[in-house]
């Protein structure tokens, strides 16, 4: 009878021990409420395409033809508690190419936030996306892009 009732006892410490941790499980950005979070993705020839004009809009003095696609490998794009933030580097006539911030609005419409000579600081960009992205510790609360 013992065995029974601690079988039973068992049974219902381990059921409340699972439900907490239902109920405690971590909240996921994307739903109202949720916590911040950052989430890298992945930047498709679309969000590329958008990201080279709306970097040659904000060069009127630059000819559409002296900027090239973003540079392989070095474009990086997430999103953070619904805004999306992206880096992409452009190489422009035959000067030296250095990343550019940009961000969507609250209508998804790209901006560009900022332009650098190689330094992402957490004023600009995310915390939490400097991470996911996995920029390299440069100064204080600026990264770089890995090599």
């Amino acid at each position: 009878m013992n065995g029974l009732i601690a079988s039973r006892r068992m049974r219902s410490l381990l059921l409340a021990i699972v439900t907490a941790g239902v109920l405690a499980a971590p909240v996921h950005a994307g739903g109202c409420g949720d916590g911040w979070m950052g989430e890298n993705l992945v930047a498709t020839p679309g969000v590329k395409a958008a990201l080279r004009s709306t970097y040659v809009a904000a060069h009127p003095a630059l000819a559409p033809s002296q900027v090239g696609a973003p540079v392989a490998g070095h474009t990086y794009y997430g999103s953070y508690s619904g805004t999306r933030y992206a880096v992409a580097t452009f190489a422009v006539g035959s000067g030296p190419a250095y990343p550019t911030i940009f961000r969507t609005d609250h209508q998804g419409r790209w901006h560009v936030r900022r332009e650098t000579h190689g330094g992402v600081c957490t004023d600009v960009v995310p915390i939490d996306l400097i991470k996911a992205w996995w920029l390299v510790p440069w100064d204080g609360r600026c990264f770089v892009l890995p090599g």
